[in-house]
Parts: structure tokens; C-alpha cells; sequence
């Protein structure tokens, strides 16, 4: 963060609590003060994602007459000792500035600050920042249908000459590579549906879900996941089809984490809601339980958590009226398009809202590009910006222009454009380019010059 001492005229930062005045010029009537440094005007370092400009240590001021990675100053005063990073006068000695905790930060001039009034020039905190990460859960099938013999077998792999595999088989697999790809860039959480305390019966005893997700949203939480769920060759899942339990504990679990951090549940399953809360048998398995789009849909338009649908091998066909455990006249197809729009996050597709997938592979596919479309473009501040006006955010080598409508535009806003400015969100183009780099360059000078 930015401060001016305006009683002496002086530009000064404030980075993590630490003070660094940089050539302050003296108060009247002392003596002993040196005045403030004219010679040539320091050079911006150049933002290339590297330390080649500005030093191999984070935090390092420069000028241009100094070596890489040193300052120098023109005349003998030195600076408030900070402590933490360095910086070094013509004879050597050095003083340290703490970096910021969301990523590395230097200290460097604004060339474009007047030298003609006897002030040093305005100086420029340079911090290279991540996104938030967001929290997830996902909500998964476990019911018998996807070990049911022969059902519950698919050609994973697209070729007929290997052998099938069960559906949960590569679920698992799937989630394994998804949950170790993005496992430090999304919070994960799982909760099955049913539970694994689910019986084989045609009773509400197979539509059994825990109350609380098995396991809840952490930081690094790959194995906890892949301990806390059936294992791939588990072929003793059993129970019906229960997503409006199962995606309830989900929300109940969102709801209790910071809303501020964006939050979103991925719904995979194989078969059409049976479940209905309270129902006995029939209607229970007979009928299909509406009440989980009303669930989905509240909980995108009150409290902006979508639902990523997914389904595995989903037939765009309608049910017949036999006591079967699928729902009589549903076609489960145009189900769960409906559900893909109602939670907020449909598949840009006109025939196929949700995301279909026929074998492993595209049940792969489907998911990374899920993994990838909630990942966050919301960067927050350490502080704010002493003049908002006068910050620049940079990604991938080049600079993103601030604009007004992030539904509507290609750049960055502050999320709270009436402040306090104390995070950012990237817009269109430059929101998949930060999901590249997964980081940003972002630049706060002391005016907005």
C-alpha cells in the first residue's frame, strides 16, 4: 500500500507493515540533512515473469546506476532501515524490504515523476499475485448402477478388443487425475450418493446419505478424497439414485465456507433422481424427484453456487411405466440438460446443456474442462491501493486494460468498483489468460500519473 508524507513532500511505502522512505528530503532548519538525489531518473523494471531486470531477489530496489539487483543513492543520507529484501548505497551498505505473502514484490521508480521540483520520483510497488482458490465439491454416484452387471460396464476406451470396465472404475480414475492436477489450485471435497452405508433393498434403506459430506473442502485434499471413496475396483456399490440428498449436504457444507471465495459443486451421475425425501416404494425409485431442480436453482439465483452436471452414458430416451427403480416416463437425457441450466453453468452446446460422456475418455475431458472453468479470476489485495486509479495489472508479458463491465469486456475490475479496492477480477480473454499463468503482475504506483 501507497502513503504520501505530505509534510515533507516525500513519497513513501508501506509493504507488510515495513517502512522504506526512499530519499526524503530534509526539514527546514536541519542541519545535518542532505537533500534529495536529482541525478538520472531511475529505470521501471521490465514485467517478464523473471528477476533478470530487477534482481534475483524479490523485494530488491534499483536505479539505473546501480548494479543489478543493488540502489544506489547520489548523495551520502540513507534511508529508514527496513527489515527484510535489500538495498544498497554507493558504499555498500544494505537494508531489506519483506516481500508480500500472495507473491513476490519489488520496489522500483516511476520515471514519469517530476524532477524539476527538487522531489525524488514516485516510487512503484510491483507484486506478482495469485488467484483465490476456490472450494469444490463433488458429488458422486455410488449407487448399484454403476457396477450392475452388464449396465454397469461400458467401453472405457473406445476400442472393442479390450475388456469393459465397470462405470465407477472410471469415475475413480478420473477423479484421481483431476483431484492431483488442480490439487493446489482448487479446495476439493467429496460426498457420495448414496452413503456406503446403503442397502441393497427396495426400501428408503437404499437411499441413504450422510447428513455431512464424507469428506469436507481443504487446501491440498488429493488424499483424503481418494482414501474417502470407494476404491476402482470396488464392485460392491449398491442403492438407488438419491442426488437431491446427496447435493443438499453439498450446499449445507458450501454454505458454512467463506462466500467470499467463489464455491461450486460438480454433480456426476448416471441415472435419474429416484430418491424422493419421505417417499416410500412407490412412488420411491417410480417417480422422479423434481425438488432437486428447485435445490440446484435456488442455490445459483440466492447464493451464486453453480452446478457443473455431468452424466455418464445418459440415453436421450424416454422410461417406460415398469416397476424397475427408474423413474416411469422420464427421459433422463432432457432431465439433466434442464439441471445443467438451472445451476448456472450449462455446456455451450444447443443440444446438450450437460456434459455427456460416453466412455472414460471423454468423462476425462469432460471434467478438466469443469476443473478449469471454475478456477478463480478473482485476485486479492494485501491492502488497497493508495490510488486505485494508478493501478496496472499485467498477465502473460502484457498489460489488461481496466473496464467497466466484466460480464461484457476483455480486462480487469476491482470487485468492489466503489471500493474498498482490495481485490481484483480479470474479465473474459484475460480470465482464461490468468488460468494459463496462474499468476499476475500487478503494478501500484503512488499517483495515478
Amino acid at each position: 500500500m501507497r502513503s504520501v508524507a505530505s509534510s515533507l513532500g516525500c513519497s513513501s511505502l508501506i509493504l507488510t507493515a515495513l517502512l522504506l522512505q526512499v530519499g526524503c528530503p530534509a526539514e527546514s532548519g536541519d542541519s545535518d540533512a542532505t537533500t534529495a538525489p536529482t541525478a538520472s531518473m531511475p529505470t521501471l523494471p521490465t514485467l517478464s515473469g523473471t528477476t533478470t531486470e530487477t534482481g534475483t531477489t524479490a523485494g530488491t530496489v534499483t536505479d539505473s546506476s546501480a548494479t543489478t539487483g543493488t540502489a544506489t543513492e547520489s548523495s551520502g543520507s540513507q534511508g529508514t532501515e527496513p527489515t527484510g529484501g535489500t538495498t544498497a548505497d554507493s558504499s555498500g551498505t544494505t537494508m531489506s524490504i519483506d516481500t508480500s505473502s500472495t507473491g513476490s514484490t519489488t520496489v522500483s521508480s516511476d520515471p514519469s515523476a517530476s524532477s524539476t521540483t527538487g522531489e525524488p520520483p514516485c516510487d512503484v510497488i510491483e507484486a506478482t499475485l495469485k488467484p483465490v482458490v476456490p472450494n469444490m465439491v463433488l458429488v458422486l454416484d455410488k449407487s448399484g448402477s454403476m457396477v450392475a452387471n452388464p449396465d454397469g460396464f461400458w467401453d472405457h476406451d473406445a476400442d472393442v478388443n479390450t475388456p469393459k470396465i465397470t462405470r465407477w472404475n472410471s469415475l475413480y480414475q478420473v477423479v484421481k487425475l483431476v483431484v492431483t492436477d488442480y490439487n493446489d489450485s482448487i479446495n476439493f471435497g467429496a460426498n457420495l450418493f448414496p452413503s456406503t452405508m446403503a442397502m441393497k433393498a427396495y426400501t428408503a434403506a437404499a437411499c441413504v446419505v450422510n447428513a455431512n459430506v464424507e469428506i469436507p473442502v481443504a487446501a491440498l485434499n488429493k488424499d483424503a478424497i481418494l482414501n474417502g471413496i470407494p476404491q476402482a475396483g470396488d464392485t460392491s456399490l449398491v442403492g438407488g439414485t438419491p442426488t437431491f440428498s446427496g447435493v443438499t449436504a453439498a450446499l449445507n457444507h458450501l454454505k458454512t465456507l467463506d462466500p467470499a471465495v467463489p464455491r461450486a459443486i460438480l454433480l456426476v451421475t448416471d441415472g435419474a433422481a429416484n430418491c424422493a425425501v419421505g417417499a416410500a416404494p412407490p412412488p420411491l425409485f417410480e417417480s422422479y424427484d423434481q425438488a432437486l431442480h428447485t435445490l440446484v436453482e435456488s442455490a445459483w439465483t440466492n447464493d451464486k453456487i453453480p452446478t457443473y452436471v455431468v452424466g455418464i452414458d445418459t440415453k436421450d430416451v424416454v422410461s417406460g411405466n415398469t416397476q424397475d427403480g427408474n423413474p416411469n416416463g422420464t427421459n433422463s437425457f432432457v432431465k439433466l440438460n434442464e439441471l445443467a441450466v438451472q445451476g448456472g453453468k450449462p455446456k455451450d452446446d444447443p443440444n446438450e446443456k450437460f456434459y455427456n460422456a460416453v466412455n472414460q475418455i471423454q468423462l476425462k475431458a469432460a471434467l478438466d474442462v469443469i476443473a478449469k472453468d471454475a478456477l478463480s479470476c478473482i485476485i486479492p489485495l494485501a491492502e488497497p491501493p493508495f490510488f486505485p486509479e494508478g493501478t496496472k495489472v499485467i498477465v502473460g508479458g502484457k498489460e489488461v486494460p481496466k473496464v467497466m463491465d466484466c460480464t461484457m469486456e476483455n480486462g480487469w475490475v476491482y470487485t468492489n468498483p466503489m471500493g474498498p479496492y482490495d481485490a481484483i477480477e480479470l474479465c473474459g480473454t484475460a480470465c482464461s489468460d490468468l488460468k494459463i499463468s496462474k499468476e499476475a503482475d500487478v503494478q501500484f504506483f503512488c499517483d495515478a500519473g
